[in-house]
């Protein structure tokens, strides 16, 4: 058979599968209906029976997981067939019914009163639960409030226009990440449902040891060493999201988070989509997700999407933490708080004064490249976390030496004055100790936490959360100094990514090159408060 023939037989065969495939979705989309009520049917099955065999044995963390995907997958299944309407219509006219004459009043007065009743519900939430030998006394959940405080007035005094700022915006935005971290530590379900979800993300990303054992032997991937525990791990990662992303479970997910956020915070539709994503994609990696509206960004979307870059870690490096002894639910509530705590410190140091092209809407624009099939996606996503891992090598590698060079010029010039080990750390990590008693740092360990916070600025939050497991493990911190700080370094907010996101964002958006080198600093620091912000909450609430 020679070319043109072998050819023209694939050209058939194509033809051919095209045609069942159509069929076969033609008569799935025209009996839509039962094929949805036997899924349902099957479901309903397997959970009455999981059920009926589990609750006898007791309470457990997988019965409330699988009650909660199974409630989920209903309510799914019946909006396929009935239209959503049935209860935004609703929801809409009583929301407008209450707000008819909330609007009456001024608007400064209005926005006053709500922001003055929000802060008087959470200082009394965190002041009226009971001390115990496992809480936070009222003294140190006093001393994370007055840090909160502070650093909105800090945002605030340093805003590029107080009179743009809309105060309703940030105080919802506040509200939302408080009544998150309340779910999280004080309610029994909210604990379970993280602490779930922590141990799922572990068990899921350490599956990657088996293609680890498979290229390099047990011996090495038994070893220790942190590229070979921690890498596989990042490009399983990277190649889950692109097969999500194929699926296209990953812009839905985005899409009906960002929703909620543009209708309950009224920002646009291009931030909403980057701050979903930034917990799941990173720095970066989040921008590509709205890169046709790159160039046409206002100046307040450009600094909120690279803040949402800033403030949060990505899902990629997040075994790597949970691996060094870091508590996983920690970790993930940080990640989910820095949502819509990165919107807030942002809108306050950068407000919105022009028209957005993404006002009221949400847009998840499809990927330029489309993967042929499950296997390539997963490969391109693999591709991908190789990248990143180099990346990560490489800012490791320079940054360590360039801190550890450093270090040795000033413990040189120290030993003239008679000061041992004087170091960037040692200097800075006194600038931050006010910041570390902002956040509810026990009184003992104010020093070590700010030289912990200085090293994540100047170094990454690798450095940092090692040296923090590094004096936890010595018994040099306490419990609650270690979860605070987890928080106040959950985030890329260091020097070395400030770089990264210039360069990134520069080439997505090449006239936009000299507004994001302006912005960038602003947006780390932003990013940085975010974290301090997260952490002061957890340390009302601890």
């Amino acid at each position: 058979m020679g070319p043109e023939k072998a050819a023209d037989q694939d050209m058939i065969s194509e033809d051919v599968e095209l045609h069942r495939s159509g069929k076969f979705a033609a008569f799935y989309n025209k009996h839509i209906f039962w094929f949805h009520l036997v899924m349902w049917l099957i479901a309903t099955g397997f959970v009455s029976a999981a059920f009926a065999l589990q609750i006898p044995k007791g309470y457990n963390q997988e019965n409330l997981i699988l009650g909660l995907v199974y409630a989920w997958f209903s309510i799914y299944m019946f909006f396929c067939h009935v239209p959503t309407t049935v209860v935004t219509k609703p929801w809409g006219m009583l929301i407008s019914m209450i707000a008819k004459p909330v609007k009456m009043v001024n608007p400064r007065l209005r926005s006053l009163l709500y922001g003055a009743f929000v802060f008087a519900a959470i200082a009394a939430t965190v002041f009226a639960f009971p001390v115990n030998e496992h809480s936070s006394t009222r003294l140190q959940r006093l001393y994370s409030l007055i840090g909160l405080v502070i650093f909105i007035a800090i945002m605030y005094i340093t805003s590029t226009n107080r009179r743009a700022i809309n105060w309703t915006t940030i105080t919802t935005a506040l509200l939302l990440q408080f009544l998150l971290a309340l779910f999280v530590f004080r309610t029994k379900a909210g604990h379970d449902i993280f602490a779930w979800a922590a141990h799922f993300c572990e068990g899921y990303l350490s599956k990657s040891r088996y293609g680890t054992e498979f290229v390099f032997g047990a011996e090495i991937a038994n070893s220790g060493i942190f590229a070979v525990g921690v890498f596989p791990a990042l490009i399983f990662f990277a190649a889950t999201v692109q097969m999500l992303y194929y699926l296209g479970s990953l812009q839905w997910l985005l899409r009906k988070s960002a929703v909620i956020f543009v209708n309950v915070l009224r920002i646009s539709g291009a931030e909403a989509v980057v701050a979903c994503a930034s917990p799941f994609l990173g720095q970066c990696e989040n921008a590509l997700l709205i890169k046709p509206f790159m160039p046409y960004l206002t100046n307040c979307e450009m600094h909120q999407v690279m803040a949402s870059g800033f403030a949060t870690i990505s899902g990629s490096v997040l075994y790597a933490y949970i691996s060094m002894g870091i508590p996983g639910q920690a970790l993930l509530t940080s990640c989910v708080m820095s949502i819509p705590c990165s919107i807030a410190v942002s809108k306050m140091r950068y407000p919105e004064v022009d028209e957005p092209m993404t006002k009221g809407e949400v847009k998840v624009p499809e990927s330029d490249e489309k993967a042929a099939n499950f296997l390539h996606a997963a490969g391109t996503g693999a591709a991908t976390g190789i990248n990143i891992c180099l990346l990560i090598c490489a800012n490791l590698i320079s940054i360590l030496a360039l801190l550890y060079a450093v270090n040795a010029g000033l413990t040189w010039l120290g030993n003239f004055v008679s000061i041992q080990e004087l170091t960037l750390q040692m200097i800075t990590g006194y600038i931050f100790v006010p910041i570390s008693w902002m956040i509810g740092t026990d009184t003992k360990d104010l020093v070590a936490v700010g030289q912990l916070m200085a090293t994540k600025i100047w170094a990454n939050e690798f450095v940092a959360y090692m040296d923090m497991m590094k004096l936890y493990q010595e018994n040099a911190i306490s419990e609650r100094s270690m979860v605070v700080a987890t928080y106040a370094l959950c985030g890329f907010a260091n020097l070395s990514s400030v770089g990264m996101q210039i360069g990134v964002l520069s080439s997505l958006a090449p006239k936009r090159a000299g507004d994001i080198s302006g912005l960038a600093l602003s947006a780390m620091i932003c990013g940085a408060m975010s974290t301090w912000v997260s952490a002061s909450i957890a340390g009302m609430l601890h």
